[in-house]
């Protein structure tokens, strides 16, 4: 008997360059653990221009994994957003394909997907996990990117056989379509690298962010705030260099040429960003009330608990379910330096935190009945 596929596609860089991969390959665990056969299929930057996807197999955590090149130019981003030839031709490969999961896919390309699949008895399934703006972009971008948007979450995925939503806000968007399941960010907590191994100090309170600023994350507001703490603190920044920072808000060049308690690191490696993770007292990272933010779900809030680091971040998204009186963190109502600031000052060395709270265990009952009653309402 030929042995049944489940092929997960999208742009996530295995194993670990972006928050997409982390995703991906929890909820993979979770359906391998189900009794699926899961198929990888993300992006590739090392990729040469012209790399054939079925050349580029290679076994990841248990999978087989493949990759298309990184697109590079107007030509391969067209190419991108309306082709599927390559995942036609990996289904044809491994002969029983029962279901695709198409990662936050390109609309048009989506949409081909689905039909491909009505007419080969085949479940399609989106794996939501943005709504993106195309707030900052040239005219050109925000007509395409926009449009493409707009075609996926209001029309495409409606039409699937079913969707994974990372947060509440798309749950209730899309309460009245066919099949609907909930999942946040998750994590396979018998990884090695989530092994908490430092004390947390007691006597310096240890703050660390670690992420890309910008529109999204404000970490200027976090930075304001640290101008009125007296308290003795350590912030260590992840994910973007002091010049990086000044050249967005040169407002602070003055108090952070003063200060010697805000050391900033770049990029780093994954590992390495969760050793700071690990030794601070608390992460902290505040984001926007707009559509963008509530229809996602932060992947450092998932990571940050999981190293056992509570977080200190205001009220976006669904994180309020998982923030409890002295558990998990602190969850301001609203982006205020000042509020922010006295916080800092009176917060304890240590809270409790549930680790296990995002394991993809936790998750793979809820995922293996989303697939029977797609199944069922298929006839399959």
């Amino acid at each position: 008997m030929n042995k049944e596929y489940i092929l997960y596609i999208g742009g996530f860089e295995l194993p670990d360059k972006n928050a997409a991969a982390h995703r991906v390959l929890s909820n993979a665990k979770a359906l391998r653990d189900s009794g699926k056969n899961v198929i990888l299929v993300g992006i590739n930057k090392d990729l040469p221009k012209g790399t054939k996807m079925i050349d580029t197999y290679v076994k990841i955590s248990e999978f087989d994994t493949y990759a298309i090149p990184y697109p590079s130019g107007m030509a391969s981003w067209a190419k991108n957003i309306v082709d599927i030839k390559p995942y036609i031709e990996l289904c044809q490969k491994y002969g029983t394909i029962s279901t695709i999961i198409c990662y936050n896919f390109p609309a048009i390309a989506l949409d081909k997907l689905r039909r491909y699949c009505f007419k080969n008895s085949i479940n399609c399934i989106a794996d939501v996990t943005e709504w993106y703006s195309v707030e900052g972009r040239n005219i050109v971008v925000k007509i395409v990117k926009g449009m493409d948007v707009w075609y996926r979450m209001r029309i495409v995925h409606k039409k699937l056989d079913g969707l994974l939503v990372i947060s509440r806000f798309l749950e209730n968007y899309y309460r009245n379509c066919k099949n609907n399941l909930y999942i946040p960010a998750l994590v396979d907590t018998q990884e090695e690298k989530w092994k908490a191994n430092y004390e947390k100090s007691d006597s310096v309170l240890k703050l660390v962010y670690a992420g890309s600023p910008g529109y999204k994350d404000r970490i200027d507001v976090l930075i304001e705030a640290l101008r009125f703490v007296k308290r003795n603190y350590i912030l260590d920044i992840i994910g973007i260099t002091k010049e990086q920072y000044l050249s967005m808000y040169p407002q602070h060049k003055a108090f952070l040429k003063a200060s010697s308690s805000i050391n900033f690191h770049g990029r780093l490696k994954h590992l390495d960003t969760l050793q700071y993770v690990k030794k601070a007292n608390y992460s902290c990272f505040f984001r926007m009330n707009d559509r963008m933010c509530e229809a996602g779900f932060p992947t450092k809030f998932v990571e940050s608990i999981t190293c056992g680091t509570p977080v200190i971040t205001n009220k976006v998204s669904n994180l309020d379910e998982y923030m409890k009186e002295n558990e998990n963190g602190v969850l301001l109502k609203k982006i205020d330096s000042r509020k922010i600031a006295e916080l800092i000052e009176r917060i304890d060395f240590t809270m409790s935190v549930n680790r296990k709270l995002f394991d993809y265990s936790n998750f793979q009952q809820e995922i293996q009945k989303f697939l029977i009653v797609i199944s069922k309402r298929k006839g399959r």
